[in-house]
């Protein structure tokens, strides 16, 4: 039977609030791992990014009942619709926003999600073995080779979101699919401020650190510290993969 480790944090930095979110959900077996971050430049985007992660959590329970991509695919949609709801009843009301992305382990198995740009990464033999792809316009730019991936960050156009949740238009999550783990592998969800701020290599680190939860904590200062005095809100959650002894 695998045993799970889990961490987590997050960082203001240099702005005047904090619009990232994150959860962990343990029901036995299985753990929820979630990640939101509001939509700055929106009205209420913490929120947006608050809604989701209740959203997902009251709706928990109900993964005993589906193959957990169907669960996670039904889970974002009404999280969505939770967003709408709450956005019209708010004073005044509004259009939040946020980007959104859970994973669901169940034992030596995996399942994941997103919407907008907060990423999760597969950390294996020190390696990144996978990753989220963004849904941005600078990913689409640097998938169909016409950007360099290390001018990501100088593109004028590198905040545009092209799919966020609690929008006019229902977006549709990306899925993974049921992904075998094995011990040692390490999932990171973060929002931008993470990996914008702090090369792939770095979250190698999680492999082999002694605590994942300072770990973490250290990532997170450092990324916030690269970016000062303009430095993004920046969250972690983390889940090592560990065999039972």
């Amino acid at each position: 039977m695998m045993q799970h480790e889990t961490a987590s944090t997050t960082r203001r930095g240099d702005r005047s609030e904090n619009q990232d979110r994150c959860e962990v959900l343990v029901d036995g077996p299985r753990t929820l791992l979630l990640l939101a971050d509001g939509m700055g430049g929106h009205a209420r985007g913490e929120l947006a990014a608050a809604v989701f992660i209740d959203s997902l959590g009251r709706q928990f329970p109900d993964s005993r009942a589906a193959p957990a991509p169907v669960f996670l695919e039904r889970a974002f949609a009404r999280a969505h619709r939770d967003i709408v709801a709450a956005g019209r009843a708010a004073t005044p009301p509004c259009e939040p926003l946020s980007t959104g992305v859970a994973c669901l382990v169940d034992g030596d198995r995996a399942s994941w999600a997103h919407v907008g740009d907060s990423r999760l990464y597969l950390l294996r033999d020190d390696a990144v073995l996978s990753r989220t792809r963004d849904h941005s316009m600078v990913e689409e730019l640097v998938q169909l080779g016409e950007l360099d991936e290390a001018d990501r960050e100088r593109h004028p156009l590198r905040n545009y979101v092209t799919h966020a949740l609690g929008g006019r238009e229902a977006p549709m999550a990306s899925l993974s699919g049921e992904i075998a783990l094995q011990p040692g592998d390490v999932l990171l969800l973060c929002s931008d401020g993470l990996w914008a701020a702090q090369p792939g290599a770095r979250l190698l680190e999680l492999l082999h650190a002694r605590s994942l939860q300072d770990c973490v904590e250290q990532l997170a200062d450092a990324a916030a510290a690269s970016q000062a005095p303009s430095s993004d809100n920046v969250t972690l959650v983390a889940l090592r993969c560990e065999r039972d002894s």
